[in-house]
Protein backbone atom coordinates (compact mmCIF):
# COMPACT_ATOMS: atom_id res chain seq x y z
CA UNK A 1 0.00 0.00 0.00
CA UNK A 2 1.07 3.52 -1.07
CA UNK A 3 1.88 5.49 2.62
CA UNK A 4 0.50 8.08 1.57
CA UNK A 5 -1.94 9.74 4.58
CA UNK A 6 -5.32 7.93 4.42
CA UNK A 7 -7.74 11.23 3.95
CA UNK A 8 -8.57 12.53 1.90
CA UNK A 9 -8.99 8.90 0.27
CA UNK A 10 -13.42 8.90 -0.61
CA UNK A 11 -14.82 6.12 1.36
CA UNK A 12 -15.32 3.36 -1.44
CA UNK A 13 -12.04 3.80 -2.10
CA UNK A 14 -11.01 2.98 1.41
CA UNK A 15 -13.30 0.22 1.58
CA UNK A 16 -12.05 -1.35 -1.28
CA UNK A 17 -8.33 -0.92 0.57
CA UNK A 18 -10.01 -2.54 3.70
CA UNK A 19 -11.37 -5.66 2.06
CA UNK A 20 -7.71 -5.83 0.00
CA UNK A 21 -6.33 -6.15 3.99
CA UNK A 22 -8.28 -8.98 4.23
CA UNK A 23 -10.19 -7.56 6.66
CA UNK A 24 -14.27 -7.68 6.67
CA UNK A 25 -16.05 -4.92 4.71
CA UNK A 26 -17.97 -3.29 7.74
CA UNK A 27 -14.48 -2.44 8.99
CA UNK A 28 -14.17 0.52 7.00
CA UNK A 29 -17.61 2.01 8.41
CA UNK A 30 -16.05 1.54 12.18
CA UNK A 31 -12.94 3.39 11.06
CA UNK A 32 -15.05 6.16 9.75
CA UNK A 33 -17.33 6.77 12.77
CA UNK A 34 -14.02 6.84 14.91
CA UNK A 35 -12.47 9.78 12.14
CA UNK A 36 -15.68 11.65 11.95
CA UNK A 37 -17.73 10.56 14.96
CA UNK A 38 -15.03 10.84 17.56
CA UNK A 39 -12.41 12.64 15.91
CA UNK A 40 -9.70 10.00 16.88
CA UNK A 41 -6.89 10.40 14.28
CA UNK A 42 -5.07 7.16 15.34
CA UNK A 43 -5.44 3.40 14.66
CA UNK A 44 -4.12 2.61 18.13
CA UNK A 45 -6.93 3.81 19.91
CA UNK A 46 -9.63 2.54 17.55
CA UNK A 47 -10.61 0.22 20.39
CA UNK A 48 -13.76 -1.98 18.80
CA UNK A 49 -11.14 -3.56 16.33
CA UNK A 50 -9.24 -6.25 16.91
CA UNK A 51 -5.41 -5.64 17.34
CA UNK A 52 -4.21 -7.14 14.70
CA UNK A 53 -7.01 -5.14 12.46
CA UNK A 54 -5.25 -2.06 13.98
CA UNK A 55 -1.62 -3.47 12.97
CA UNK A 56 -2.77 -3.82 9.21
CA UNK A 57 -4.33 -0.59 8.72
CA UNK A 58 -1.18 1.13 10.35
CA UNK A 59 0.64 -0.54 8.13
CA UNK A 60 -1.14 0.55 5.46
CA UNK A 61 -2.11 3.93 6.05
CA UNK A 62 1.33 5.33 8.05
CA UNK A 63 -0.40 8.38 8.93
CA UNK A 64 -4.35 9.19 8.79
CA UNK A 65 -3.68 12.91 8.01
CA UNK A 66 -1.20 14.93 5.58
CA UNK A 67 1.65 16.37 7.36
CA UNK A 68 3.08 18.97 5.49
CA UNK A 69 0.44 21.88 5.70
CA UNK A 70 1.41 25.30 7.39
CA UNK A 71 0.04 27.15 9.86
CA UNK A 72 -0.36 31.03 10.98
CA UNK A 73 -1.55 32.03 14.61
CA UNK A 74 -3.11 35.62 14.60
CA UNK A 75 -3.32 38.25 17.71
CA UNK A 76 -6.46 37.19 18.02
CA UNK A 77 -6.67 33.86 18.11
CA UNK A 78 -7.28 32.72 14.68
CA UNK A 79 -6.01 30.42 13.04
CA UNK A 80 -5.27 29.81 9.27
CA UNK A 81 -4.19 27.02 7.42
CA UNK A 82 -2.29 26.18 4.35
CA UNK A 83 -2.81 22.89 2.81
CA UNK A 84 -1.03 21.60 -0.44
CA UNK A 85 -3.00 19.21 -2.02
CA UNK A 86 -1.78 16.32 -4.09
CA UNK A 87 -1.97 18.10 -7.30
CA UNK A 88 0.11 20.76 -6.41
CA UNK A 89 -2.64 23.39 -6.14
CA UNK A 90 -3.27 25.06 -2.58
CA UNK A 91 -5.93 26.17 -0.50
CA UNK A 92 -6.51 27.77 3.08
CA UNK A 93 -9.55 27.39 6.06
CA UNK A 94 -9.92 29.23 8.53
CA UNK A 95 -10.91 28.59 12.38
CA UNK A 96 -12.30 31.62 14.58
CA UNK A 97 -12.64 30.90 18.26
CA UNK A 98 -14.63 33.01 19.98
CA UNK A 99 -15.76 32.65 23.69
CA UNK A 100 -17.59 29.21 23.45
CA UNK A 101 -17.57 28.90 19.90
CA UNK A 102 -15.31 28.14 17.21
CA UNK A 103 -16.05 28.66 13.51
CA UNK A 104 -14.73 26.62 11.02
CA UNK A 105 -13.84 28.80 7.74
CA UNK A 106 -13.66 26.43 4.52
CA UNK A 107 -12.92 26.96 0.81
CA UNK A 108 -14.95 24.91 -2.30
CA UNK A 109 -12.57 25.80 -4.71
CA UNK A 110 -8.48 26.11 -5.78
CA UNK A 111 -8.97 30.10 -6.55
CA UNK A 112 -12.59 31.84 -7.67
CA UNK A 113 -14.12 32.47 -10.90
CA UNK A 114 -15.90 35.07 -9.72
CA UNK A 115 -13.64 37.66 -9.62
CA UNK A 116 -14.78 40.05 -7.20
CA UNK A 117 -12.77 43.60 -7.41
CA UNK A 118 -12.31 43.86 -3.46
CA UNK A 119 -11.39 40.34 -2.97
CA UNK A 120 -7.85 38.90 -2.76
CA UNK A 121 -9.25 35.30 -3.33
CA UNK A 122 -10.74 36.78 -7.01
CA UNK A 123 -7.60 38.52 -8.24
CA UNK A 124 -5.63 34.61 -8.62
CA UNK A 125 -8.62 33.39 -10.64
CA UNK A 126 -10.05 29.70 -10.83
CA UNK A 127 -8.18 26.46 -10.98
CA UNK A 128 -10.62 23.54 -10.03
CA UNK A 129 -13.19 22.75 -7.89
CA UNK A 130 -12.47 20.83 -5.06
CA UNK A 131 -13.79 17.19 -3.89
CA UNK A 132 -15.77 16.36 -0.99
CA UNK A 133 -12.89 14.54 0.46
CA UNK A 134 -10.91 17.70 0.18
CA UNK A 135 -13.31 20.01 1.76
CA UNK A 136 -14.05 17.40 4.48
CA UNK A 137 -10.03 17.08 5.01
CA UNK A 138 -10.13 20.70 5.82
CA UNK A 139 -12.03 20.66 8.53
CA UNK A 140 -10.58 17.64 10.34
CA UNK A 141 -7.30 18.86 9.81
CA UNK A 142 -8.43 22.35 11.96
CA UNK A 143 -9.95 19.81 14.02
CA UNK A 144 -6.76 18.34 14.81
CA UNK A 145 -4.86 21.73 15.18
CA UNK A 146 -7.46 22.92 17.33
CA UNK A 147 -8.27 20.16 19.69
CA UNK A 148 -11.90 20.80 19.26
CA UNK A 149 -14.67 19.76 16.68
CA UNK A 150 -16.30 22.97 15.12
CA UNK A 151 -19.50 24.05 16.36
CA UNK A 152 -20.61 26.57 13.29
CA UNK A 153 -18.93 25.72 9.99
CA UNK A 154 -18.81 28.76 6.95
CA UNK A 155 -18.34 28.29 3.61
CA UNK A 156 -16.84 31.69 2.94
CA UNK A 157 -13.42 30.76 1.84
CA UNK A 158 -11.74 30.34 -1.09
CA UNK A 159 -14.29 29.75 -3.83
CA UNK A 160 -18.23 30.44 -4.76
CA UNK A 161 -19.58 27.49 -3.05
CA UNK A 162 -22.73 27.13 -5.54
CA UNK A 163 -20.06 26.42 -8.36
CA UNK A 164 -19.08 23.61 -6.73
CA UNK A 165 -22.28 23.00 -4.52
CA UNK A 166 -22.26 18.96 -5.49
CA UNK A 167 -19.65 18.68 -3.17
CA UNK A 168 -20.52 21.11 -0.58
CA UNK A 169 -24.05 19.68 -0.10
CA UNK A 170 -21.92 16.19 0.02
CA UNK A 171 -19.34 17.53 2.54
CA UNK A 172 -22.68 18.80 4.49
CA UNK A 173 -24.56 15.64 4.09
CA UNK A 174 -21.44 13.94 5.76
CA UNK A 175 -21.20 16.79 8.78
CA UNK A 176 -24.87 16.20 9.60
CA UNK A 177 -24.88 12.53 9.68
CA UNK A 178 -25.50 11.61 13.25
CA UNK A 179 -23.13 8.52 12.49
CA UNK A 180 -19.79 11.60 11.92
CA UNK A 181 -20.10 14.80 13.00
CA UNK A 182 -23.56 15.20 13.91
CA UNK A 183 -23.34 18.79 13.02
CA UNK A 184 -27.24 20.57 13.27
CA UNK A 185 -27.37 22.08 10.06
CA UNK A 186 -28.19 25.33 11.12
CA UNK A 187 -24.99 25.45 12.17
CA UNK A 188 -23.72 25.50 8.50
CA UNK A 189 -23.67 28.71 6.17
CA UNK A 190 -22.91 28.93 2.74
CA UNK A 191 -21.97 32.38 1.53
CA UNK A 192 -22.33 32.93 -2.45
CA UNK A 193 -22.19 35.94 -4.68
CA UNK A 194 -25.43 35.59 -6.24
CA UNK A 195 -25.96 31.89 -8.04
CA UNK A 196 -29.46 31.53 -8.57
CA UNK A 197 -29.53 27.79 -9.60
CA UNK A 198 -27.63 27.41 -5.82
CA UNK A 199 -29.99 29.18 -4.31
CA UNK A 200 -32.96 27.32 -5.69
CA UNK A 201 -31.90 23.84 -4.83
CA UNK A 202 -30.14 24.83 -1.50
CA UNK A 203 -34.10 25.60 -0.71
CA UNK A 204 -35.54 22.28 -1.74
CA UNK A 205 -33.15 20.55 0.70
CA UNK A 206 -33.52 18.88 3.72
CA UNK A 207 -32.69 21.09 6.81
CA UNK A 208 -31.57 24.27 8.05
CA UNK A 209 -28.50 25.47 6.81
CA UNK A 210 -28.37 28.96 6.50
CA UNK A 211 -27.75 31.12 3.10
CA UNK A 212 -25.58 34.38 3.36
CA UNK A 213 -25.47 36.82 0.13
CA UNK A 214 -22.17 39.15 -0.87
CA UNK A 215 -24.42 42.10 -1.60
CA UNK A 216 -22.24 45.11 -1.54
CA UNK A 217 -24.17 46.97 -3.92
CA UNK A 218 -27.94 47.30 -5.01
CA UNK A 219 -26.67 49.36 -8.37
CA UNK A 220 -26.67 46.85 -11.31
CA UNK A 221 -23.90 48.98 -12.73
CA UNK A 222 -22.11 49.28 -9.34
CA UNK A 223 -22.26 45.54 -8.52
CA UNK A 224 -21.46 44.42 -11.89
CA UNK A 225 -18.41 46.01 -11.34
CA UNK A 226 -17.50 45.13 -7.49
CA UNK A 227 -18.94 41.30 -8.51
CA UNK A 228 -18.72 40.48 -12.14
CA UNK A 229 -21.42 37.45 -11.49
CA UNK A 230 -23.53 40.36 -11.38
CA UNK A 231 -23.67 40.52 -15.23
CA UNK A 232 -25.56 36.71 -15.35
CA UNK A 233 -27.10 37.17 -12.22
CA UNK A 234 -28.28 40.78 -12.34
CA UNK A 235 -29.97 41.72 -9.39
CA UNK A 236 -34.15 41.84 -10.21
CA UNK A 237 -32.77 37.72 -10.84
CA UNK A 238 -31.45 37.28 -7.38
CA UNK A 239 -33.42 39.34 -5.82
CA UNK A 240 -36.64 36.69 -7.61
CA UNK A 241 -34.73 33.41 -6.35
CA UNK A 242 -34.34 34.83 -2.96
CA UNK A 243 -38.19 35.76 -2.52
CA UNK A 244 -38.83 32.00 -4.12
CA UNK A 245 -35.93 30.73 -1.30
CA UNK A 246 -38.08 32.43 1.78
CA UNK A 247 -41.19 31.29 0.18
CA UNK A 248 -40.14 27.56 0.42
CA UNK A 249 -37.52 27.85 3.47
CA UNK A 250 -38.93 30.99 5.46
CA UNK A 251 -35.61 31.31 6.68
CA UNK A 252 -33.53 34.59 6.75
CA UNK A 253 -31.24 35.20 4.43
CA UNK A 254 -28.32 37.61 5.55
CA UNK A 255 -27.00 40.24 3.14
CA UNK A 256 -23.35 40.91 3.60
CA UNK A 257 -22.17 44.38 2.33
CA UNK A 258 -18.57 45.25 2.65
CA UNK A 259 -18.20 49.21 2.68
CA UNK A 260 -15.84 50.67 0.27
CA UNK A 261 -14.54 54.38 0.33
CA UNK A 262 -16.43 56.39 -2.27
CA UNK A 263 -17.57 53.03 -3.96
CA UNK A 264 -21.00 51.81 -2.26
CA UNK A 265 -20.98 53.97 1.53
CA UNK A 266 -23.06 56.77 0.46
CA UNK A 267 -26.76 57.75 2.35
CA UNK A 268 -28.21 57.20 -0.87
CA UNK A 269 -26.81 53.64 -1.01
CA UNK A 270 -28.04 52.69 2.67
CA UNK A 271 -31.33 53.77 1.20
CA UNK A 272 -31.33 51.83 -1.88
CA UNK A 273 -30.29 48.61 0.56
CA UNK A 274 -33.49 49.80 2.54
CA UNK A 275 -35.65 49.88 -0.89
CA UNK A 276 -34.57 46.37 -1.79
CA UNK A 277 -34.71 44.35 1.46
CA UNK A 278 -38.33 45.53 1.41
CA UNK A 279 -40.22 42.68 2.12
CA UNK A 280 -37.71 40.19 2.96
CA UNK A 281 -37.23 37.94 5.62
CA UNK A 282 -33.29 39.10 6.15
CA UNK A 283 -30.78 40.40 8.14
CA UNK A 284 -27.60 43.13 7.00
CA UNK A 285 -24.25 42.41 7.90
CA UNK A 286 -21.58 45.24 7.45
CA UNK A 287 -18.26 43.95 6.63
CA UNK A 288 -15.33 46.19 6.97
CA UNK A 289 -12.91 45.76 4.52
CA UNK A 290 -9.79 43.78 4.82
CA UNK A 291 -7.00 45.59 2.78
CA UNK A 292 -4.76 42.73 1.25
CA UNK A 293 -1.69 43.39 -1.19
CA UNK A 294 -1.95 45.56 -4.30
CA UNK A 295 -5.73 46.29 -3.62
CA UNK A 296 -6.62 49.78 -4.12
CA UNK A 297 -9.59 50.09 -2.49
CA UNK A 298 -10.11 51.73 0.71
CA UNK A 299 -12.48 50.58 3.93
CA UNK A 300 -15.42 53.22 4.01
CA UNK A 301 -14.91 55.79 6.78
CA UNK A 302 -16.29 54.98 10.55
CA UNK A 303 -18.62 57.70 9.97
CA UNK A 304 -19.84 56.72 7.12
CA UNK A 305 -20.36 53.17 8.62
CA UNK A 306 -22.14 54.75 11.49
CA UNK A 307 -24.79 56.72 9.29
CA UNK A 308 -25.29 53.77 6.69
CA UNK A 309 -26.13 51.82 9.96
CA UNK A 310 -28.14 54.55 11.34
CA UNK A 311 -30.30 54.39 8.16
CA UNK A 312 -31.01 50.67 7.83
CA UNK A 313 -31.66 50.53 11.41
CA UNK A 314 -34.18 53.31 11.47
CA UNK A 315 -36.11 51.51 8.57
CA UNK A 316 -36.57 48.57 10.68
CA UNK A 317 -33.56 46.18 9.26
CA UNK A 318 -31.35 44.15 11.12
CA UNK A 319 -28.21 44.96 10.95
CA UNK A 320 -24.78 43.96 12.57
CA UNK A 321 -21.39 44.60 11.71
CA UNK A 322 -19.01 41.89 11.81
CA UNK A 323 -15.67 42.29 13.63
CA UNK A 324 -12.94 41.79 11.47
CA UNK A 325 -10.83 38.43 12.51
CA UNK A 326 -7.33 37.41 11.46
CA UNK A 327 -5.99 40.38 9.40
CA UNK A 328 -2.68 40.07 11.02
CA UNK A 329 -1.98 36.82 9.43
CA UNK A 330 -4.23 37.67 5.85
CA UNK A 331 -6.96 35.32 7.46
CA UNK A 332 -9.83 37.67 7.29
CA UNK A 333 -12.84 37.56 4.90
CA UNK A 334 -11.72 38.66 0.97
CA UNK A 335 -7.81 37.52 2.02
CA UNK A 336 -7.05 34.16 1.43
CA UNK A 337 -5.02 33.07 -1.15
CA UNK A 338 -3.82 29.65 -1.00
CA UNK A 339 -0.14 31.06 -0.12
Amino acid sequence: MSPTPLLPIAFEEFQKAVTALGLEKFRARQVWEWLFGKLVFDFAAMTDLSVAARQKLAEAFPTILPTDFETLRGADGTTKLSLPLADGQRIEAVGLPDDEALTFCLSSQVGCPVGCAFCRTGSLGYTRNLTVEEIVLQLMLLAKILRARPTNIVFMGMGEPFLNRQAVFGAIDLFTDPKQLGLATRRITISTAGVVEGIRELAGRPGEVNLAVSLHSVDNQVRSHLVPLNKRYPLDRLRAALVEYLDRTNRRVSFEMTLLKGVNDSLADALNLVQFCEGLLCHVNLVRFNPFPGCTYKPAPEAAEKEFRKVLKKAGLPVTVRRSRGADILAACGQLAGK
